[in-house]
């Protein structure tokens, strides 16, 4: 009889071996945590400027994800990343992971940056976390830095509470103050909150500092009223200081420039040093 325990007890070590191994397979290539942070970068970007949206965590083991893809729509920045696939061997260590995409300016409104963790074997998603954020409006002037005599317009941008947008009317040059006239015709709107942009073009100023002053007239109100919207300032500046720093260094091979002198050379922008 003994001859016939040795095989049954191998039998049972075997699947006991073989269920340890799956597990530990399972653990290394579906292990998540729910550690997973998202920050944005400035925390409240405006809408001409591009941002940072950070993600990090600590994972079970160490495959942990990496980029994979960005997508953005109305409302939501998603970021997705992925674990290695099946020919990469997980060690169960728990280990830090983090990494940054810019994303490019996006329209005024609030925003929600998810975070989704895919599988690099099965494609299931692993772990998700969501952070809510607001990309702001504002007054851009393009070029951001304009020179004296140099073609300028500016870019106005807000968000509505409905769908009753400004629409631009007109805009003037008064001194150093630049007024832009909106209005919002009388219209049944939707109540979803909605971005809105509008731009004129001003052409060439002399230097100073000006004043950006909006003014929206609801039509849907009688008499219409006049109320102010948006405010901002822009600099025409007579000339560009650019200041060129040494690559490696003023003296040897010490890489840090921070003892160098610096020489200031008023040059057009654009030029070449």
């Amino acid at each position: 009889m003994a001859h016939f325990r040795l095989p049954r007890y191998g039998l049972l070590l075997l699947t006991f071996v073989t269920i340890a191994l799956l597990a530990t397979i399972g653990l290394a290539f579906s292990a998540n945590s729910a550690d997973e942070e998202i920050r944005i970068y400035p925390a409240t970007p405006t809408f001409s400027q591009p941002f940072f949206v950070a993600v990090s965590g600590q994972w079970a083991n160490t495959c942990v994800p990496a980029f994979h893809t960005l997508e953005t729509e109305t409302g939501t920045i998603l970021v997705k990343a992925k674990t290695p696939g099946p020919l990469v061997a997980c060690i169960p260590t728990r280990t830090d992971w983090s990494f940054s995409v810019l994303v490019p300016a996006q329209p005024p409104y609030s925003y929600t940056a998810r975070l989704s963790v895919i599988s690099g074997i099965t494609g299931d998603t692993l772990s998700t976390a969501d952070q809510d954020f607001d990309v702001v409006g504002g007054v851009q002037s393009i070029p951001a830095l304009p020179l004296v005599g140099e073609p300028l317009s500016l870019r106005l941008a807000g968000v509505s509470p409905d769908g009753c947008v400004p629409q631009y009317v007109s805009h003037g040059v008064v001194t150093q103050t630049v007024t832009f006239e909106a209005q919002i015709p009388d219209l049944v709107c939707g109540q979803v909150p909605q971005s809105w942009q509008m731009e004129g073009e001003l052409g060439a100023l002399t230097p100073g500092r000006y004043t950006v002053e909006m003014f929206v007239t609801d039509q849907r109100y009688a008499p219409p009223r006049r109320s102010r919207g948006l405010d901002g300032s822009f600099l025409v500046a007579e000339q560009l200081w650019h200041i060129y720093l040494p690559l490696w260094g003023c003296l040897g091979s010490d890489p840090s420039p921070q003892n160098c002198p610096a020489v200031p050379f008023p040059e057009s922008r654009g030029a070449q040093p």
